[in-house]
């Protein structure tokens, strides 16, 4: 659920200079007693402060613990429900507690069910006998008889926590924490283990917030509401019978209130530049890869893109220039697919013209060579190429859902997540540099298995693969995955296409790369402050325990899979674990963001780039018509579920929160602050170069923006 939003600057100085001003309300003191003064600032997320009559407190000091102190409920229904709100209050004592390590928080448990729910954001301690004040970050939700306790703000490793009550606190917190948080492993599909839980029974922490469940569901009842009404009225039947009726599909796309797609405007979508752009910044644009020499398979030769290429230079040539790249998607070769729908596995060369555009120049639509497996090519009939420039888009964005936004960020981030809630404490420095890009991690997987990824569920019912294609999709796929895929600069080195001075207008590598310096920098910040040497980080006994638990348990290596899939057994140096929290970090913001959200741009009209077609890949070149465009294309019931998902996807969730943006101050050092403000404006300056980029481009590219990447993976 919530858990960050930002203390105004006075509220927090005020409570540290006079503790809120509680000494004009303070008790009369008695003689042999002590008094704490204490603010509990309850959280803004709805329904946060629906704790009742039975919500509690106990200080544990060095020396003793108070009893459980009653909260009084002093905040209104408005201030419960909708808005951050406190309760001030005084605990007296027999005996000195000392100096405060602990707070304990809790709802006592009703004899009848309930829904009494404690959202606490932070509390503040005024040690009136030693005039010390404490600030004890909270930031979780206290279920009807749940409790949680919190140590003050100071991060630390459990090797430097040498006081036995820390040492206890953290302890206790990571028993109940791996009860609450058990692996799942999916065999089944072959995807990176996750949670073991239903979108009713998450951990609290990990439930959408009121405000954000609504948005979500509201959405997708909207668009289904929506698009089945737009279904009936647009006179499309299963098969298209018009030239046309091709249009219907701009009506269909703005049926849910997008009005402007660039992919449609002046036949975007048909042009070979277009087609090139999106290899690299559309939502897939992993999956181009230099080309160095022709593979076996596909026997392109210079004479028959020879009107394509304009050096003047052999196609062999071209390749030794780095002129010529590949888009091979072997892993879709065989799937099964639902009645009266195909996929291809299909491969594309691509060329870099001499205008510095990429440009598509041959695609074959079948794996193996062969009479009735023609080589298309830019100067056959215009349909016959279009034809396999949409077959191939169909096979592109089907593997782009399920192995690149699905299998590579959001079931990988769920792994991270649970190996982080398991063992990191909320003391532990790592928990509160990577706590921010796990939300909502866990709750939006679960709904996805639910509805999205289910048998029988939404993707099944739009997709060529169908539910059979769709695993076994998945196993390939996870057999195959390394978590490098998300980390950008190995990836792009890997495809041979880190070279900045290459594909110049490979937006998505350029942006990328400033993000994950950004992101790289500020976790080396961090990690050197809080790690004195690579001996501090090997001897991080709850940081390995972590490490393990991911490597074991959340990237098993199922049918011969390599276990852990370059995750790693233990980390050792500190740049190891630099590298392995940007990866974390990067995965969960930026490279979800960059997959995510222009989902609707360049699916929501469904000829770009269809989830299926409903004709098998061609086998003869001039033979098809305009019929045979729009018999290939999706039926009515699969473009609306397609435009659906595209849309739901690409949404926003209220009160998102941006990268670097962390209201919730889990670091409250001074040092810890001052890193966190250099991240944040070099993250303002990869903004001011990116915007003033897109200022010359057609269609700008704002998918890498930092201030349109969320923190986490929230949809």
């Amino acid at each position: 659920m919530m858990d960050d939003f930002k203390v105004p600057e006075h509220e927090l100085a005020e409570a540290i200079t006079s503790i809120f001003g509680l000494e004009k309300d303070a008790p009369e003191k008695k003689a042999n007693k002590y008094y704490y003064q204490v603010r509990i600032v309850i959280g803004e997320p709805f329904g946060a402060g629906m704790a009742g009559d039975g919500a509690y407190i106990r200080l544990i000091g060095d020396k003793a613990q108070s009893e459980k102190a009653a909260v009084k409920k002093d905040w209104d229904f408005f201030d419960r429900h909708l808005s951050r709100t406190y309760s001030d209050m005084t605990i007296e004592t027999d005996k000195d507690l000392g100096d405060i390590l602990v707070v304990s928080l809790g709802i006592k448990k009703d004899w009848l069910p309930s829904l009494k729910y404690w959202y606490v954001d932070y509390v503040m301690v005024d040690n009136q006998q030693s005039k010390k004040k404490k600030q004890f970050p909270c930031y979780h939700w206290i279920g009807d008889g749940d409790s949680v306790s919190v140590t003050a703000n100071t991060a630390t490793l459990q090797q430097v926590a040498n006081n036995p009550i820390y040492l206890q606190q953290r302890q206790s917190q990571l028993d109940k924490r791996r009860k609450q948080y058990v692996w799942k492993w999916f065999r089944d599909v072959g995807l990176p283990s996750g949670i073991d839980a239903t979108v009713l029974s998450l951990p609290l922490d990990e439930e959408f917030w009121a405000g954000k469940l609504m948005d979500f569901t509201g959405t997708a009842v909207k668009d289904a509401v929506v698009m089945g009404f737009q279904k009936h009225i647009t006179n499309i039947e299963e098969k298209l019978f018009s030239v046309d009726d091709l249009s219907i599909f701009e009506q269909l796309a703005k049926a849910l209130g997008k009005h402007e797609f660039p992919v449609y405007q002046a036949g975007r979508w048909t042009r070979d530049e277009e087609f090139g752009y999106q290899m690299l910044n559309g939502v897939n644009p992993v999956v181009i890869k230099q080309c160095t020499a022709k593979p076996a398979n596909f026997p392109v030769k210079t004479e028959m893109v020879r009107g394509s290429l304009n050096r003047g230079l052999t196609l062999e040539e071209e390749m030794k220039a780095g002129n010529v790249y590949i888009c091979d998607l072997k892993v879709m070769d065989g799937l099964p697919c639902r009645e009266n729908y195909y996929c291809p596995a299909p491969l594309c060369l691509l060329y870099v013209n001499g205008y510095s555009k990429l440009v598509p120049i041959a695609i074959q639509l079948k794996q193996v060579p062969g009479d009735d497996n023609p080589i298309f090519l830019p100067s056959d009939h215009w349909i016959d190429w279009l034809l396999a420039k949409i077959f191939y888009q169909s096979a592109h964005s089907q593997y782009h859902e399920l192995a690149v936004h699905y299998l590579s960020c959001h079931a990988a981030m769920e792994a991270y997540a649970m190996g982080i809630m398991r063992n990191l404490p909320d003391p532990h420095p790592l928990y509160k540099l990577l706590r921010p890009h796990i939300r909502y991690t866990m709750a939006i997987n679960t709904a996805a298995r639910a509805s999205l990824i289910n048998d029988g569920g939404i993707i099944d019912r739009a997709f060529a693969i169908g539910g059979e294609g769709r695993k076994e999709l998945m196993r390939r796929a996870g057999k195959a995955y390394s978590i490098y895929w998300t980390n950008i600069k190995r990836s792009a080195k890997k495809r041979g296409v880190d070279d900045t001075n290459q594909l110049l207008e490979y937006y998505y590598r350029n942006d990328g790369f400033k993000i994950w310096q950004a992101i790289e920098s500020y976790a080396h910040d961090i990690i050197y402050e809080f790690y004195s040497s690579d001996s501090a980080v090997a001897n991080d006994q709850e940081l390995q325990y972590c490490v393990t638990d991911i490597h074991n348990n959340g990237f098993p290596g199922y049918d011969g899979g390599v276990q852990g899939h370059g995750f790693p057994k233990q980390v050792d140096t500190r740049d190891d674990l630099v590298e392995l929290c940007t990866l974390i970090m990067f995965t969960g913001s930026a490279q979800h963001a960059s997959v995510n959200f222009g989902q609707y741009d360049y699916y929501g009209y469904v000829p770009n780039a269809p989830f299926g077609v409903r004709s098998p890949p061609p086998t003869k070149k001039g033979v098809a018509d305009y019929q045979t465009l729009l018999d290939t294309l999706p039926d009515k019931n699969t473009a609306c579920l397609s435009i659906s998902i595209a849309h739901l996807l690409s949404q926003y969730g209220p009160k998102e929160r941006f990268l670097g943006h962390y209201p919730s101050e889990r670091f409250t050092e001074e040092k810890a602050q001052r890193m966190i403000e250099r991240f944040k404006k070099s993250l303002d300056g990869i903004t001011g170069d990116i915007e003033e980029r897109n200022k010359s481009l057609d269609v700008p590219y704002v998918f890498m923006l930092p201030g349109r990447v969320p923190n986490s993976i929230t949809i």
